[in-house]
């Protein structure tokens, strides 16, 4: 498969710009450091880096057959066991040896896979410049805005020729939020509750500040958001007292913590989250924010803060997400699993609204 990139100074841009959508044509896009790159067909053996980018090419593509390696990160993380592991079973015999120590590419592996193309992340130009002095095509992906987000998918559209599943995909997500921001229209915007992200509880608490989800769209405030731009902040047990959100949301991926926990803290006993019983453990489907699901979390935020009109037949629109997205068919149990049942069966109204 032979492929060309072109620096073009007027291309410098992360938006990305598609030359010829005909799958069995001569493909040209520009990735996020504006390079252009021209596929003569869709590659046929692509390695990712980026730990999430299987599971989106995945998705993308409608099968695996393409994708030649991957990140170790991307295995352990995703596909070694979980959800992913029981719907998409076949993605844990692709090739892991793609990377170590993070995204650092392990060149010699990579060219075992003999790929037709790499994706990895542009952050660094130290960890794409050993890749094309072998000659190989990089495709860059940036980080972590909602756009490049909407990129990954569109980026992978223009790799696979899968322009019609992006679209599906990007309708998906937009018909969900649309309908979400036009019912949040009618909430008055002066009382929304508080929430505070918490995904750890030792001597110190961490909190996200500025996280990528926008929460407005979902009808609630941040106390820890500043103009800072880090994701995270540590705070002391005085801060959370000053603050006392009215909800407190666990990150998906903290696995260690779940509300209950919270709930037995007696240091805690004096939040109106904890005595209200408005602590919640995020869904599975907020695990990666960079995962095509992850608008899912918008809307059940909003129903965790607002009540079930927000979310209605929510647990069918789960189900259908994840069939279009990655074609699988979720049984109760996984449908449970997603949603954190058991975790948030403390929680207050939490199987009322979910089921």
């Amino acid at each position: 498969m032979l492929s060309k990139i072109v620096l073009s100074a007027a291309l410098m841009c992360a938006s990305t710009v598609i030359l010829s959508t005909d799958t069995l044509a001569e493909t040209s896009f520009v990735d996020h450091r504006g390079r252009k790159i021209t596929f003569e067909a869709p590659p046929e053996r692509v390695v990712t880096i980026v730990r999430s980018a299987p599971m989106i090419y995945r998705a993308v593509d409608g099968k695996s057959d393409n994708i030649a390696g991957m990140n170790k990160d991307s295995l352990n993380r995703y596909f070694a066991n979980g959800l992913y592991a029981e719907i998409l079973p076949e993605m844990a015999s692709i090739p892991s040896g793609a990377a170590q120590d993070g995204f650092v590419p392990n060149v010699e592996a990579i060219l075992e896979q003999k790929p037709d193309a790499i994706i990895q992340w542009t952050h660094d130009p130290a960890i794409i410049e050993p890749l094309e002095r072998v000659g190989l095509t990089v495709v860059g992906w940036q980080c972590c805005t909602e756009q490049d987000r909407l990129d990954y998918l569109t980026l992978s559209g223009y790799m696979t020729g899968r322009n019609d599943r992006v679209q599906s995909i990007l309708k998906l997500q937009n018909d969900a939020l649309t309908s979400l921001s036009e019912k949040m229209a009618d909430q008055d915007q002066t009382i929304l509750p508080s929430v505070l992200h918490i995904d750890q509880i030792n001597d110190q608490i961490r909190v996200i500040a500025n996280g990528s989800q926008d929460l407005s769209l979902s009808g609630v405030t941040n106390p820890a958001a500043d103009d800072s731009g880090e994701w995270w902040r540590t705070i002391d047990l005085e801060q959370l007292l000053v603050w006392n959100p009215d909800m407190i949301v666990i990150p998906a991926y903290a696995a260690e913590l779940d509300p209950q926990d919270l709930f037995d803290n007696p240091i805690l006993a004096s939040l109106e989250a904890v005595k209200n019983k408005r602590v919640y453990k995020q869904p599975f489907f907020a695990r990666t924010p960079d995962a095509p699901e992850i608008y899912l979390t918008s809307v059940w935020l909003a129903a965790v803060a607002h009540g079930s009109d927000f979310a209605p037949d929510f647990r069918e629109k789960i189900v259908n997400a994840y069939e279009l997205i990655y074609g699988a068919r979720l049984s109760e149990d996984q449908l449970n699993s997603i949603l954190e049942s058991e975790a948030n069966t403390p929680a207050r109204n939490y199987s009322d609204i979910f089921g």
